[in-house]
């Protein structure tokens, strides 16, 4: 229960800091994110991710919108552990459409405000938050290279216990 509440608490106060920086103080996570997002997010942060290597992989596309977000999988690219074009999203048959036939361009305004070096860098196997023209945000999580999970952190027995017999 602490795990989740410090987890969610630290998710909270560094989306809320990486938007504000780019938004101003109105925050598209100032109510939360109702959907797949959340649990997407604290695993990966939690748990950390391999490097992603070059080529093309499956990811799980978070679309957020209005306070909801959905998740779906996709195909991206990646060189030298930067996203890079053309990025796909699956359809129901399975095949894979451009996801520019979705959801249009990358909001210019949002975009001319951010970092150009590290936009498009992939850390701890996710990807940067991207806002479109259309104002939906996504983010994309390499699920393939998420470290295993390890359960949590092993409590210390208590000093009485543990420094027994020590000096």
């Amino acid at each position: 229960m602490i795990k989740s509440l410090l987890a969610i608490t630290s998710f909270l106060l560094v989306t809320f800091h990486s938007f504000s920086q780019s938004q101003g103080a109105e925050s598209i996570f100032a109510s939360g994110i109702q959907g797949c997002y959340l649990d997407y997010y604290i695993s990966f942060h939690e748990r950390g991710a391999l490097e992603v290597p070059d080529g093309e992989h499956e990811t799980v596309l978070v679309v957020i919108n209005q306070g909801k977000s959905e998740c779906y999988m996709a195909k991206a690219n990646v060189k030298d552990g930067k996203l890079v074009a053309p990025v796909s999203i699956q359809k129901s048959d399975g095949t894979y459409v451009p996801i520019s036939r979705i959801y249009r361009a990358l909001d210019q305004d949002w975009l001319e405000n951010q970092d150009q070096e590290s936009l498009y860098s992939i850390s701890d196997g996710m990807t940067q938050i991207f806002q479109t023209q259309d104002k939906y945000f996504l983010r994309m999580f390499f699920h393939t290279f998420i470290q295993p999970d390890h359960g949590g952190n092993k409590r210390a027995p208590s000093a009485k216990d543990l420094l027994k017999g020590g000096k």
